[in-house]
């Protein structure tokens, strides 16, 4: 479990020239038209200066205003919108749901929306667009092009909106991501959807866990995620967003197996398994706790190290056969997991 010089060396040169940022992936402002958020542009940014957090995804709904005001700042404020439907093939008790896509920057979403007539999208830095309801089939396009536009998707709050035991009616397409924390890292909420996207990783579904606090009202450091990208840009963050390498939760991860980085995908035999759990946002670091790194597969809980909020740790070891590995940072001391990384899947 010890990581070598040439292991750190390894890993040090897979994650070179980027640089931790810590933001929320999920929030809306008060920006006209058919915005409900509660506190303007220059108020979020003032807010998220002074909880150290680098970047807000402003997901207004029904409308692409939002991303057109002065106060607008590519690398602060990631661009997308937050839309809702009904999965009206769906075997949920209730299918509701909303989605959130995530783009670098406004034209790719306005040319999806006028892609799909169901969004009746009026067009112009002014659209507005209406909730589709969609079938799964037809939704699952959606999600395809989403992609194709060079965007992310995420099912958010999943388990605050639609009902099923049935992981699967959660599901849509690989490489999306799941809001696992939501609001915070012990809401109820939290656990629910950490138990679907668990779920969904046992049934062999490729799905990326993030973070989000949906506020409204005003800017807030419950919900973090974590990227290490090259610049301060959208289009840096979305890179490794599309590529599920990031951790949900306000610490950061390194994970590689061979040269395969989180959310990727590669043969386990023979390689070497290297993680490293780097800095710490200020919200949960905390000297007087004891702090918690487990690494897992599919099978459970494979070795587990206490770890400083002030350093760096390291460790590496053998790949053995399973369908994935992935890691976990506990707050053992309030008994909670703050940070998840996305997993590396086994390629056979």
């Amino acid at each position: 479990m010890t990581a070598t010089e040439r292991d750190i060396s390894h890993i040090n040169a897979l994650y070179a020239g980027r640089q931790v940022y810590f933001g929320e992936l999920h929030d809306h402002a008060a920006t006209g038209g058919t915005s409900d958020g509660k506190c303007s542009l220059a108020h979020w940014r003032g807010a998220l200066k002074a909880l150290n957090m680098d970047f807000a995804a402003i997901l207004d709904h029904r409308q692409v205003r939002h991303m057109y005001l002065p106060e607008w700042k590519d690398g602060l404020f990631i661009c997308g919108t937050e839309p809702g439907t009904v999965i009206e093939d769906s075997g949920a008790e209730f299918a509701g749901m909303h989605y959130n896509m995530i783009f670098p920057s406004p034209q790719p979403l306005e040319a999806l929306l006028a892609e799909f007539p169901e969004f009746a999208f009026t067009g112009g830095e002014e659209g507005h667009f209406v909730y589709p309801n969609f079938t799964r089939e037809r939704f699952g396009a959606l999600i395809d092009a989403v992609r194709a536009h060079g965007g992310f998707f995420v099912h958010p709050h999943p388990k605050k909106m639609m009902h099923s035991d049935n992981p699967l009616d959660y599901w849509f397409r690989d490489e999306t991501g799941l809001e696992v924390i939501y609001r915070s890292a012990d809401s109820d909420y939290t656990a629910a959807n950490y138990t679907l996207w668990t779920s969904l990783l046992s049934l062999g579904k490729r799905v990326w866990a993030t973070a989000g606090g949906d506020w409204h009202k005003c800017a807030h450091d419950g919900a973090l995620t974590a990227i290490y990208a090259e610049a301060y840009t959208n289009a840096a963050f979305l890179t490794h967003l599309r590529a599920g390498d990031f951790s949900c939760g306000g610490v950061g991860v390194w994970m590689c197996v061979g040269d395969t980085r989180m959310g990727g995908k590669c043969n386990f035999a023979d390689e070497r398994l290297i993680l490293r759990v780097g800095e710490f946002h200020r919200s949960l670091r905390n000297s007087e706790h004891r702090y918690r790194l487990d690494l897992l597969d599919d099978r459970g809980i494979v070795c587990s190290t206490d770890i400083s909020c002030d350093a760096p740790t390291y460790l590496a070891l053998d790949t053995r056969p399973c369908a994935f590995y992935r890691a976990e940072v506990v707050d053992v001391t309030r008994n909670l997991r703050i940070a998840l990384s996305n997993p590396i899947w086994c390629a056979e």
